[in-house]
């Protein structure tokens, strides 16, 4: 297939192998990879991210790579860097003890 008529699009799945979207570049809506796996636009998720940990985290997405930076100068753990935005929840979550501001939506 060539790339020039795909989406293009790319995430990480939970062991950082590399997916990209298969569907015409125009389309609306989650992305899917060849296997038929499903996801929800980056810039969906860092809004969802954003609102839910903003007041503790700046939350970035590098275009490969969810990161969270504690907003605190003198925390003991700075910064959570992972392949999923699900992974970095459950980072934020567990090592961190931050709860959501907000009820994050279902994507």
């Amino acid at each position: 297939m060539s790339t020039r008529w795909i989406c293009g699009a790319e995430r990480l799945t939970p062991s950082s192998t590399l997916r990209r979207c298969v569907l015409d570049p125009h389309h609306a809506g989650h992305h899917q990879d060849e296997g038929g796996e499903t996801w929800v636009p980056p810039e969906v998720v860092l809004k969802r991210l954003r609102a839910a940990y903003g007041q503790t985290h700046r939350i970035a997405w590098t275009g490969r790579m969810w990161i969270a930076t504690n907003r605190d100068p003198d925390a003991p753990w700075r910064s959570e860097v992972e392949p999923t935005p699900e992974q970095l929840e459950t980072r934020l979550r567990d090592r961190q003890g931050v709860a959501p501001e907000t009820t994050p939506p279902a994507p």
